[in-house]
């Protein structure tokens, strides 16, 4: 039996045609992309020429200065290399943590200083600093100072601990600052300098890009850096080089973190791929492009950073690869490999519990092709390791709610088969998928577990409210509206279960709980061709706050039948059909224009269209898409959001 259809309710941004039209005229730009920019709230004539205008890092990056608390480190630093003081770099195993590692580390050495990096096991030590690390790296590798990027704002007590073993600590950070609830004041570490875009510092302005990751925090403090160590308005030309190397790792950083890509973001992210990433990528990025990137000779775009980059190193952090986490040959063979990597670490490296994440580092700063060559090859096969991994647990989490959650409000569920590292890419599928908020718990031991949480996309539903008012049940958790991280024991899971869903059957009723999809006006099939596919293109790069356009077509015909695509082979010897494919290819027709479609994990969109044809084969369909360009057909097509029978 084919299941129906999930409804969405389609949301359509308003119009004036009128406006529209004026604009159009006054800015030579085309209606559609004006159309589309003013329902992003661009809406006059010089809003739209800037967003539009080429990037320029004068006029569109804010100076170092203006970030909270980059010049008072940025001078620390200088002192510190002058001073020939070891510097280790305390970075994170996310993307973003992994590049802002790379771009400090560089810099420093750049600017003449001794420098090496840490990066905890995410397993083992899990987020942030903790004092047994702190203590190894002052006995016995000797640093002076450590710099934590993208970590270490909540880090009260641990860098407490680091100022009484004699190291000085320099924390550059974005995620939120704890704060005094009854004055509401910051509670700040006790660091020698603080490098945050929400800073709050009496009688300073606010800095006017709060919305950065890390690592552009770190690409921030590297160019101070430059700055503080010519004493001059400029810095060398040596550390001018290396800033325009940089700005990919950021924006890297930036589009793996998900952060808006608007005002200094967007500026960065363009010119890194019509510049950084053309001319300067490093050499074992640049390998991983070849590997993975359908095409590597084509212009990178902020959609290859996000879908096809950043999984791959993510794959690395989430320590998909343990001893105890092989499940056949594929798996042991890989694990034999990346213990024979471990073995032979970068010499920048600091010792530690040496998680794979480490590795991810290293691939962003190597300047040997033997190693680029070892390293890259096996993050690709690592990220193929976290997809198997994925497919597993949601198969689970889906068959749990079936089971025994269908009507709930909320999920949460609980396994001591799922791997911590990859529950918070499942919940957030989860979360989609039924447009639930999901809690997803890793069970190891009865005293300490950790659960990945997601809110609901494009709600108003705040993930964090609902954790606390839960938190009886919890040993702890942190995050904001959308993610979050918590741990909790076992025994209390049945009751956090019930108080997280009587929390959300109240804060978010059924009404509610339908998804909603945004468009951004109507496109009729026949403009579907290389020249709006350009126009449109002009709007990139895509990602958080400037998400790809969504269109609708109305009345349109399914051509013959839709098909799945992407399924598996039938295993050597198994009586077991392969796996249906799970993405949905076919071509729809309005009057005389006819376009192909496909629709990445919909291919069940297949069945449920081809049925309704048969039971009417005169029936005509709504869909909702975006344009895109297929680099495999050399041809426009539309990249299918949702669909509806006609109405």
């Amino acid at each position: 039996m084919i299941k129906n259809k999930q409804k969405v309710e389609w949301i359509t941004r308003p119009y004036d045609p009128d406006l529209v039209a004026r604009l159009a005229q006054q800015t030579g730009v085309e209606p559609i992309v004006v159309q589309t920019l003013i329902g992003r709230k661009i809406a006059d004539p010089s809003s739209i020429v800037n967003f539009l205008a080429p990037p320029s890092l004068s006029r569109g990056l804010y100076p170092p200065h203006r970030l909270p608390g980059c010049q008072e480190a940025s001078e620390f630093l200088a002192d510190a290399i002058r001073a020939d003081k070891k510097i280790v770099i305390y970075g994170d195993y996310d993307v973003d943590g992994m590049t802002a590692t790379a771009i400090l580390l560089k810099a420093i050495q750049t600017c003449g200083g001794k420098c090496g990096y840490y990066l905890p096991n995410r397993l083992e030590e899990g987020y942030g600093l903790n004092c047994e690390a702190l203590k190894r790296l002052r006995e016995d590798e000797g640093a002076d100072v450590v710099v934590t990027v993208d970590c270490g704002i909540a880090n009260l007590d641990e860098i407490q601990y680091a100022k009484e073993i004699g190291l000085d600590l320099v924390v550059t950070d974005h995620h939120t600052p704890l704060v005094d609830e009854e004055t509401e004041e910051q509670i700040l570490p006790a660091a020698d300098a603080i490098v945050h875009p929400r800073l709050q510092i009496e009688g300073a302005a606010p800095y006017p890009c709060p919305e950065i990751c890390g690592a552009f925090v770190a690409f921030k403090l590297a160019w101070g850096l430059g700055l503080a160590m010519e004493g001059a308005e400029k810095t060398s030309a040596e550390m001018r080089e290396f800033l325009i190397h940089a700005i990919g790792l950021a924006a890297l950083g930036t589009i793996a973190d998900v952060v808006p890509l608007q005002d200094e973001n967007r500026t960065l992210v363009r010119y890194a791929l019509e510049n950084s990433f053309v001319h300067h990528m490093p050499l074992g990025l640049k390998r991983l492009v070849e590997i993975a990137v359908s095409n590597p000779n084509k212009k990178i775009t902020s959609e290859d950073l996000g879908y096809t980059l950043a999984p791959r190193l993510n794959a690395v952090g989430r320590e998909v690869l343990t001893e105890n986490s092989l499940h056949d040959q594929e798996d042991h063979e890989n694990w034999l490999y990346a213990k024979s990597l471990l073995s032979n670490p970068s010499r920048l490296a600091s010792a530690g519990q040496m998680g794979l994440a480490m590795l991810g580092v290293e691939l962003l700063i190597t300047d040997s092709s033997a190693r680029a060559n070892e390293l890259a090859p096996f993050i690709n096969n690592l990220n193929a390791t976290r997809q198997k991994l994925e497919r597993r647990i949601m198969s689970d989490a889906v068959k749990m709610i079936e089971e025994n959650y269908v009507g709930a409000p909320a999920f949460v569920l609980a396994s001591y088969d799922w791997h911590p590292g990859v529950i918070g890419v499942v919940a957030g599928r989860i979360a989609e998928r039924y447009y639930r908020p999901t809690v997803m718990i890793a069970l190891r031991e009865a005293d300490a577990n950790a659960g990945s949480a997601r809110g609901v996309p494009d709600s108003d539903f705040n993930l964090y409210d609902a954790l606390n008012y839960c938190s009886e049940y919890l040993a702890r958790f942190g995050g904001h509206a959308a993610a979050a991280g918590l741990g909790i024991k076992e025994a209390n899971v049945d009751s956090f279960r019930e108080a997280f869903c009587a929390y959300v059957a109240d804060a978010f009723p059924p009404k509610e709980r339908v998804p909603k999809l945004q468009l951004d006006g109507e496109f009729p099939l026949s403009c579907a061709n290389m020249q709006t596919f350009g126009e449109l293109d002009r709007l990139s790069p895509f990602g958080a706050g400037n998400p790809r356009p969504i269109f609708a077509a109305y009345g349109v015909s399914l051509v013959g039948n839709a098909r799945r695509a992407g399924g598996g082979k039938a295993k050597p010897g198994s009586n077991q059909p392969p796996a249906p494919g799970n993405v949905f290819n076919g071509r729809f027709r309005q009057y005389q224009s006819e376009v192909r479609a496909v629709a990445f994990g919909r291919g069940d969109w297949a069945d449920q269209m081809n049925e309704i044809v048969l039971n009417d084969p005169d029936a005509k369909f709504d869909v909702a898409f975006q344009v895109v360009y297929s680099d495999y057909f050399k041809q426009v097509e539309l990249r299918l959001q949702d669909w509806r029978v006609a109405q």
